[in-house]
C-alpha cells in the first residue's frame, strides 16, 4: 500500500524479465572460445532447436519468442525421421549465447542444405539462400556450405537465431534438413581460401586429361589400326569428366546438379575401372580374348546399372557395396598383363607398371579413402592428392605411346632406305614403261583426232536443229498472236457495251491476262531474234530523261497501293538522244518493275547521271530498291534466260525469268554493259552504262503508254464474310493470285459461304479458327505451299477431318502422289472447269456428311471409334474422358468441356458437329446416359444414386432422360 503505481509496475516488469531469462536460459546454447577445436568452427545441427511446421499464424509472426514451438535435436533429418507435422515448410529456432571471450568478436555462421532459407537473429534478418516458397514450384533451392555470413554479439545474453527453411525436393533421401555451424571467423576463412584454392586444381587436372584424350583420339583418327589410342583417350577422357563431377559435387550451388555429379562419379568409377583393365589388356593382347570382355563388361554392368537404380529408382542411402575388392580384382589382372610385357623385357613398360601402382594407391588411399586417414578438415587436400594422382597413369601412358612411336619412327626408317634402294631398281623399269606408253599415246592421239571430227559433224548437225527449234519457236509464237488478237479486241468491244458491274468485272479480268500474255509473248519473241542476230536498232531522237519520267509516272498507282517511295534524280532537265524508242521502253520498264515488285517497304530510287570516269560520252542508269535483295551465290545468274533466283513453290512473286535476260541483251545490243549488286535482307541495285550521242531537240512527243502491270491488286477483306452460323456449308479458299481468288469467291459465293486467305500462313489461321466445312487450296504460294498447307490442317486435332483440295499447275504425276500423301483428298488442275470444281467439292461433303450421319447415329461412335483415324480416336477419346472426369458435377457444361479439351466453345461445337454430328451440350448427355446405363446394369447403386452419381439433378430428369434416349425405363436395365 506504501507503492506508487508506476514503481509497481516497474518491480512486476522486472520479475517477468527475470522468469523469462531464467527460462530461457535453461534452453540455452552457450558457444564458448575452447567450443571451436582445430576447426574453428562448431555444428549446431545436435542442440536443442525449437520447431514450428508450416508458416507461423497470421498477425502473429514473432521472430523474437518460440511459445508453443516443439522441441527439436537433430536439423539435418531425412525422410525416415522428420520433425512432427513437417511438409517441406517450418520455422527453427535456436537460443544462443556467446561467453565473455567472445563478446564483440567476429563471428561466422554458415549453413549448409538442399532447400531455401532466411535466416534471423533477433527478429532481423541476417541471410539467407534461395528462395522459400508455399510448394515445389515457388521454391528455389540454393547450396552455400561455404558462404559465411558474418556475426557479432554484443552482450552475453540469449539471441535467437531463427530459420525459416522450406525444401519439398528431398533431393537426398536422407537430407532434408539442414546443418547450421557457428565459428571463429578469421581462422575459418583462412581455411575456406586454403581449400578453394586446393581444389582449383580440380578442373586443371581434368581440362589437362581431357586435351590427353582428344588428342590421343585424334591420333586413333589418323591410325585406326593403333587401337591402343582409341581405349587411351576414352580412360582419359572419362577421367576428366570424373575430375568435373568431383568439382561440382562440392562448389555447385543447385542440389540437384550436386545430385547428378555425385551419381555421375560413381559411374564415372565404374567406367574407369572397364576403361584402365582394357587399356592393359590392349597392351598385352593386341586383340583381347573375347572371355574376358564378357566378365569385365558384366561385372562394371551389374555396377552400372545398380549406381543407377539406387539413384533414380530406390532412392536408398549409401551402402558397402564392395567395389573396393571388385576393383582391386579387376586392376591386378590388368597389371598381369603388363606384367607379360615386363617379362618380354619391352621398353618402356616400367612406365604403364608405375601408373598402374599410382591408380591403385589412389583409389585406395584417397578416393575410397579405405584406411581412413583423411579428417573432415583435410578433404580438400585428399581432392586434391586424388586429382593430381588421376594424372600419373595417363601421364606414363603419354610417355610409352611417345617412345613407341619414336621407335615406330627408326623403323620406319630403315624401311625407307630399303624402299630408296628398290626405287632406283624400279626406276630403270619405269624408263622402259615410258617408251611404251609414248608409242600408246600416238595411237591415243590419231583416235582422239577422229573422234575430234566426228564430233564436229555433230555439232553441226545440232546447230542446224538448234535454227530448226528457233524458227519452229518463232513460227508458233507468232501464231498465238492471232488467237490473242481475236480475244482482245472482242473483248474491247464488249466492255464498250457492257452495262452490269459483274459482265464489266469479268472483260476487264479477260483483256488483263491476254495483255500479260501478250506480253510474255513479245518476250519470247525478242529472245528468239536476239539469239538469231536478227534483232536491229533504231535511231530515233528522243528526250531519254521524259522517257523515264512517264514509266515513273505509270507506277504512281502501285507504289501508293503498296505503301513504298519512288525516286527519280536526274543529272540534267533534258537528255535529247537518237534512240531506239522499244528498246529503251522494255529496258527501264524490266529493271524497273522488278525493284518494285520485290519490294515490301522503304524505296526505290532511279538516278540518271554522266558516267565522268569514262572516256567519251556514257550515261548511267542506276535502280537501287530496299527490297528483299539476291543471295550471293545466286547473284551471277540472274540475267541468265528462265532463271529464277526463288524457284520455290512458297515464293512471293510470280515470273518466267526472262525479263531481266532480255534486258541484258538488248543493252549489250546497243553498246552498254549491266551489272548488278545486291546483299540479301538489305538492297539491290542494278546499273547500265550505255554510250549516247546528243542529239537536235525535236522529234515526236512520247506518247503516254502504260506499260506497267498490274503486279499486286488488293483485297480489302482477305477473309470475305464473317462466320454465321447458317445452313449452308462454309469453304475456305486460299489463293495468292488476287484476281483468281476473287474469281473463284465469286463463283462459290451463293451455295456456300466463303472466307478467304492469300497465303498459307493465313489460310492455316483461318482454318483453325473457323473449322470450315471444306478447304481449297493453291499449291505454289508465298510463305506456306499447298502440301504444308494441307499436312499442317490433317495433323492438327481441330481441323484433321476437314476435306482438302488442291489446285495446281502441276498435273504430273509425282506431284499428285505429293498431295495425297499429306492428307488431300483431292487434286485437281489447271486451268480447271468449274463445273467439275462444283462436283468435287459437293462429293466430298456428301460423303463427310454421310460419316457424320453414320457416327451421330444413337452411340455408334462409342463402339465404332477405332474405324476412325487415329487422329479422330485420341480426340474422340480425350473428349469423354474429360467428361467421366466430371460425371457428378451436375453444372459441367460445354464451356468447361471446350476449356478441358484446348478449343474455344465454336471450336469444339464445329468438331463434334462435323465428325460425329453432335452438339457438345448433347454430347455430354450421351456420355453421362450410356454411363448410367453400365452402373445399372452391373447393380452397382440403385436408380436414385445412380442418377446423382451421373450428373442429374433429381431422379425424375434422369428417368425421363433414360427413357428417351434408350427407349426404355431405367428400372428394367438387367430385368428385360
Amino acid at each position: 500500500m506504501f507503492l506508487n503505481k508506476p514503481l509497481w509496475r516497474t518491480l512486476l516488469w522486472c520479475m517477468l524479465l527475470c522468469a523469462a531469462n531464467g527460462a530461457y536460459g535453461q534452453d540455452t546454447v552457450v558457444i564458448r572460445g575452447s567450443s571451436f577445436g582445430t576447426l574453428h568452427e562448431v555444428s549446431l545441427r545436435d542442440s536443442l532447436w525449437f520447431f514450428h511446421a508450416g508458416e507461423l499464424p497470421q498477425g502473429k509472426r514473432s521472430l523474437n519468442s518460440t511459445n508453443g514451438w516443439n522441441a527439436l535435436h537433430y536439423t539435418a533429418f531425412g525422410k525416415s525421421d522428420p520433425p512432427p507435422g513437417w511438409q517441406g515448410l517450418g520455422w527453427f529456432g535456436l537460443w544462443l549465447k556467446v561467453d565473455t571471450n567472445l563478446v564483440g568478436k567476429k563471428l561466422s555462421f554458415r549453413i549448409n542444405h538442399d532447400g531455401a532459407s532466411e535466416i534471423f537473429i533477433d527478429g532481423k534478418q541476417v541471410g539467407g539462400y534461395g528462395k522459400v516458397g508455399h510448394s515445389a514450384q515457388q521454391m528455389e533451392a540454393i547450396r552455400a556450405p561455404r558462404d559465411l555470413i558474418p556475426l557479432w554479439f554484443n552482450d552475453t545474453r540469449p539471441h535467437l537465431i531463427t530459420m525459416h527453411y522450406s525444401n519439398y525436393f528431398g533431393v537426398y533421401a536422407n537430407f532434408l534438413g539442414f546443418e547450421a555451424l557457428i565459428g571463429d571467423y578469421e581462422p575459418f576463412s583462412k581455411h575456406i581460401t586454403h581449400s578453394r584454392q586446393l581444389f582449383s586444381f580440380v578442373p586443371m587436372c581434368a581440362a589437362a586429361e581431357i586435351i590427353l584424350g582428344v588428342l590421343h583420339f585424334l591420333l586413333f583418327l589418323f591410325y585406326p589400326r593403333q587401337k591402343l589410342n582409341l581405349y587411351y583417350a576414352l580412360f582419359v577422357l572419362l577421367v576428366g569428366i570424373n575430375s568435373i563431377c568431383i568439382y561440382l559435387f562440392y562448389f555447385t550451388s543447385f542440389p540437384l546438379v550436386q545430385y547428378y555429379a555425385d551419381f555421375l562419379t560413381q559411374e564415372c568409377k565404374v567406367l574407369m575401372m572397364w576403361g584402365a583393365v582394357m587399356l592393359l589388356y590392349v597392351l598385352d593382347y593386341g586383340r583381347v580374348p573375347r572371355w574376358r570382355v564378357v566378365a569385365l563388361t558384366g561385372v562394371n554392368m551389374l555396377y552400372f546399372i545398380g549406381y543407377f537404380l539406387n539413384y533414380f529408382i530406390l532412392r536408398a542411402n549409401v551402402h558397402d557395396d564392395y567395389f573396393s575388392v571388385v576393383f582391386f580384382v579387376c586392376i591386378m589382372d590388368g597389371f598381369w598383363s603388363a606384367f607379360h610385357l615386363i617379362k618380354k623385357k619391352q621398353r618402356g613398360v616400367w612406365l604403364i607398371a608405375t601408373g598402374v601402382v599410382a591408380v591403385v594407391l589412389v583409389y585406395f588411399f584417397a578416393w575410397a579413402d579405405v584406411f581412413h586417414l583423411w579428417t573432415y578438415e583435410l578433404n580438400s587436400v585428399r581432392v586434391f592428392v586424388m586429382s593430381i594422382g588421376q594424372l600419373i597413369l595417363p601421364l606414363c601412358l603419354s610417355l610409352y605411346l611417345a617412345l613407341d612411336f619414336a621407335r615406330t619412327n627408326q623403323n620406319l626408317a630403315a624401311k625407307l632406305a630399303e624402299v630408296e634402294k628398290l626405287s632406283a631398281q624400279a626406276l630403270a623399269q619405269e624408263t622402259e614403261k615410258r617408251e611404251r606408253i609414248a608409242a600408246e599415246a600416238k595411237r591415243l592421239e590419231e583416235i582422239v583426232q577422229q573422234r575430234t571430227a566426228e564430233l564436229s559433224e555433230k555439232a553441226d548437225k545440232l546447230r542446224e536443229m538448234d535454227v530448226v527449234k528457233s524458227r519452229f519457236f518463232t513460227n508458233i509464237t507468232h501464231e498465238f498472236k492471232t488467237p490473242l488478237t481475236l480475244i482482245i479486241n472482242p473483248a474491247n468491244e464488249l466492255l464498250s457495251v457492257a452495262t452490269g458491274t459483274d459482265a464489266t468485272k469479268y472483260i476487264r479480268l479477260i483483256l488483263s491476262n491476254a495483255a500479260r500474255l501478250l506480253r510474255l509473248i513479245n518476250q519470247l519473241l525478242d529472245l528468239s531474234k536476239l539469239e538469231s542476230g536478227l534483232m536491229e536498232v533504231s535511231r530515233e531522237p528522243l528526250d531519254f530523261v521524259a522517257l523515264i519520267r512517264m514509266h515513273i509516272h505509270s507506277y504512281e498507282s502501285l507504289v501508293v497501293q503498296k505503301g513504298i517511295r519512288l525516286h527519280f534524280a536526274s543529272d540534267w532537265d533534258k537528255l535529247w538522244i537518237p534512240g531506239d524508242r522499244d528498246k529503251l521502253d522494255k529496258i527501264i520498264l524490266n529493271i524497273l518493275s522488278n525493284a518494285i515488285k520485290f519490294t515490301d517497304n522503304g524505296r526505290v530510287e532511279v538516278l540518271l547521271q554522266k558516267d565522268t570516269g569514262a572516256p567519251g560520252n556514257v550515261l548511267s542508269i542506276t535502280v537501287r530498291d530496299t527490297g528483299r535483295g539476291i543471295p550471293a551465290s545466286k547473284l551471277p545468274y540472274i540475267f541468265s534466260r528462265f532463271y529464277q533466283a526463288d524457284p520455290s513453290d512458297t515464293r512471293s512473286a510470280e515470273g518466267t525469268g526472262i525479263g531481266l535476260a532480255v534486258a541484258k541483251e538488248l543493252v549489250e545490243l546497243m553498246g552498254g554493259q549491266i551489272r548488278a549488286e545486291s546483299m540479301e535482307g538489305l538492297f539491290t541495285e542494278i546499273n547500265i552504262r550505255m554510250p549516247y550521242q546528243v542529239a537536235e531537240a525535236g522529234g515526236s512527243p512520247l506518247a503516254e503508254t502504260v506499260y506497267s502491270e498490274a503486279l499486286y491488286s488488293t483485297n480489302a477483306d482477305d477473309s470475305a464474310l464473317p462466320v454465321v452460323d447458317t445452313d449452308k456449308p462454309l469453304v475456305l479458299l486460299i489463293e495468292d493470285h488476287d484476281e483468281l481468288r476473287e474469281f473463284m469467291q465469286q463463283s462459290l459465293t451463293g451455295k456456300y459461304r466463303v472466307i478467304s486467305a492469300a497465303d498459307g500462313d493465313a489460310g492455316i489461321a483461318l482454318a483453325l479458327e473457323h473449322i470450315p466445312n471444306l478447304v481449297i487450296t493453291d499449291l505454289m504460294m508465298p510463305r506456306k505451299d499447298g502440301y504444308q498447307v494441307s499436312a499442317t490442317l490433317k495433323k492438327d486435332e481441330k481441323t484433321s477431318h476437314i476435306p482438302i483440295i488442291i489446285l495446281t499447275a502441276k498435273a504430273d504425276m509425282d506431284s499428285k502422289v505429293q498431295g495425297i500423301e499429306t492428307g488431300a483428298d483431292a487434286y485437281l488442275g489447271k486451268p480447271f472447269d468449274k463445273r467439275e470444281l462444283f462436283a468435287l467439292i459437293e462429293n466430298l461433303i456428301n460423303v463427310r456428311n454421310q460419316l457424320r450421319e453414320h457416327y451421330s447415329s444413337r452411340d455408334l461412335w462409342f463402339s465404332d471409334v477405332l474405324s476412325m483415324p487415329s487422329i479422330e480416336q485420341d480426340f474422340i477419346a480425350r473428349v469423354r474422358n474429360a467428361v467421366e472426369s466430371h460425371l457428378d458435377e451436375e453444372g459441367y457444361s460445354a464451356d468447361q468441356l471446350a476449356r478441358d479439351i484446348g478449343l474455344s466453345r465454336t471450336q469444339l461445337h464445329r468438331k463434334l458437329k462435323g465428325l460425329i454430328g453432335q452438339a457438345p451440350g448433347e454430347l455430354i448427355r450421351i456420355i453421362r446416359l450410356q454411363y448410367a446405363h453400365n452402373l445399372l446394369l452391373r447393380r452397382v447403386a440403385t436408380v436414385s444414386e445412380v442418377a446423382y452419381m451421373v450428373g442429374f439433378s433429381s431422379p425424375a430428369s434422369f428417368s425421363a432422360s433414360f427413357s428417351r434416349h434408350f427407349g426404355f425405363a431405367p428400372k428394367t436395365v438387367g430385368v428385360m
